[in-house]
């Protein structure tokens, strides 16, 4: 994590894993740069699926939307075809809602191990995945 940024981002095994601390926040100017590492980091040669985990409880602004929206959208331009999100029950409905996009596969989990399971092999029938709308 680079020192300004308030997420991590890592690629495990061909799924890249996003992480949002507890207290993040994005305004304008760090949607911009979180979306610019997402260019970078979703190599189609080294990505097939995204794992989002959000840790905090502070609202998704205007700026985080958008980026969510956009780094979405960069995704499935590069072959991605599965999200996990990972978080409280409210945010896990918001980034599914968010991330719907034609032709992706969006699970929403209540913890980083099954996500993270269930990106590297959708056709395991997911532990912890929510089951309620």
């Amino acid at each position: 994590m680079e020192p300004t940024e308030r997420w991590l981002l890592r690629v495990e095994d061909d799924v890249l894993v996003v992480e949002f601390p507890h207290g993040t926040g994005l305004s304008p100017a760090d949607g911009e740069s979180l979306l610019d590492r997402w260019r970078v980091a979703t190599d189609p040669n080294a990505v097939n699926a995204v794992v989002i985990v959000v840790r905090t409880s502070r609202p998704c602004s205007d700026a985080g939307r958008r980026a969510l929206r956009e780094s979405a959208q960069i995704a499935v331009a590069r072959g991605v075809d599965r999200f996990a999100v990972v978080g409280e029950r409210s945010k896990r409905r918001f980034l599914k809602r968010t991330i719907d996009v034609e032709g992706v596969d969006t699970e929403a989990f209540n913890d980083d191990d099954a996500a993270l399971r269930w990106a590297k092999c959708p056709s395991a029938a997911p532990s912890s995945v929510e089951t309620s709308s």
